[in-house]
């Protein structure tokens, strides 16, 4: 294995456990798909106001190609939670978190 293919590797890897981990972040919150938006929202701010290579001309491409990465991201995440049908205030598990055992509306 190259040192490319390790390095690519390990990022793959990094990469699953985050998005697992932002994912159980995200439906453990009290309004999950609006805790990803912002996270996204973060995530895209801090590219774009600390550009990696700042004045340099490639620098543009790079910041779009780090956008997409982002993009790309959270999509399967905020795909979870749109699975799980979660909104305000519900739990995964469909109970409100005000009332612990209460059915779903």
């Amino acid at each position: 294995m190259t040192e490319t293919d390790d390095l690519s590797a390990r990022l793959a890897a990094l990469e699953t456990v985050l998005r697992h981990l932002v994912t159980h972040l995200a439906l453990h919150s009290e309004d999950p798909p609006r805790w990803v938006a912002t996270r996204r929202v973060l995530a895209l701010h801090e590219v774009q106001e600390h550009p990696p290579q700042p004045g340099n001309a490639a620098a543009r491409t790079q910041v779009a190609g780090l956008e997409q990465a982002i993009a790309g991201f959270f999509e399967p995440v905020e795909g979870v939670i749109g699975a799980y049908g979660v909104t305000p205030g519900m739990t995964p598990a469909g109970r409100s978190e005000a009332t612990p055992g209460a059915a779903p509306r």
